[in-house]
């Protein structure tokens, strides 16, 4: 069933309510799904690693709750809520264009398409300096770089990674605003791409996300 991108946004802003209103239960439950889903659509050494650092920071959050006198069970709720969250959108960035994205925004949204392509080049900014990071470390590896020693001599070790990634992001930065300015960025910009319509699946996936959205409600008529 292939969704819009405008539905798959939708779905992503209402996981971020939902992780507020719903069980504990149907939270944990929304991120199983959610993994399934990620490592159906792209389990690449880069998805993985994501992951892996995004458990790692929720731990660390989970830890500092508990330091910081938080029950138990808040700090395991509160980790679980934004693992839920970030891993939504991770879903929405793995299986939707970034053009679509924008479209959406732009189209559906009615979003300025100044604010809508900022925002996509940020999204587009991380996969990119990650890319550039392991090509900038192996080519000074060969040159006979190495990250050993205590914490002091890393950091002075990686200034000479830091340098060639700032000079490649400054290069790319004023290869793209040259090519914005020749192709005439503006107000017109995705009015020429097609509209991407509305279809059954689409619909469905909305009707269920007002009915998951409304659960605070249909639980007390229920209730009485």
């Amino acid at each position: 069933m292939k969704l819009t991108a405008f539905t798959k946004i939708i779905v992503t802003l209402a996981i971020t309510a939902w992780v507020f209103i719903l069980p504990v239960e149907a939270v944990a439950t929304i991120l199983v799904l959610e993994l399934a889903l990620l490592l159906y659509i792209k389990h690449d050494r880069m998805t993985m690693a994501a992951l892996g650092g995004l458990a790692v920071f929720t731990g660390m959050m989970v830890l500092l709750q508990l330091l910081f006198g938080s029950p138990l069970d808040v700090s395991l709720t509160g980790g679980l809520r934004m693992l839920v969250m970030t891993i939504a959108f991770l879903c929405l960035l793995a299986s939707t264009r970034i053009q679509d994205i924008a479209k959406s925004l732009v189209d559906r949204f009615h979003m300025p398409c100044e604010y809508a392509f900022m925002l996509t080049t940020a999204l587009r900014f991380v996969p990119n300096f990650l890319t550039d990071s392991e090509i900038t470390l192996d080519a000074q590896s060969c040159r006979g770089y190495s990250n050993r020693g205590n914490v002091v001599k890393r950091f002075l070790a990686y200034l000479v990674v830091i340098r060639p990634l700032v000079m490649r992001a400054v290069a790319k930065s004023e290869t793209l605003a040259l090519s914005m300015e020749l192709k005439g960025f503006g107000s017109n910009t995705y009015k020429n791409m097609p509209r991407e319509p509305l279809g059954f699946g689409d619909f469905l996936v909305l009707l269920l996300v007002i009915v998951l959205s409304a659960y605070p409600f249909w639980k007390q008529m229920l209730a009485a």
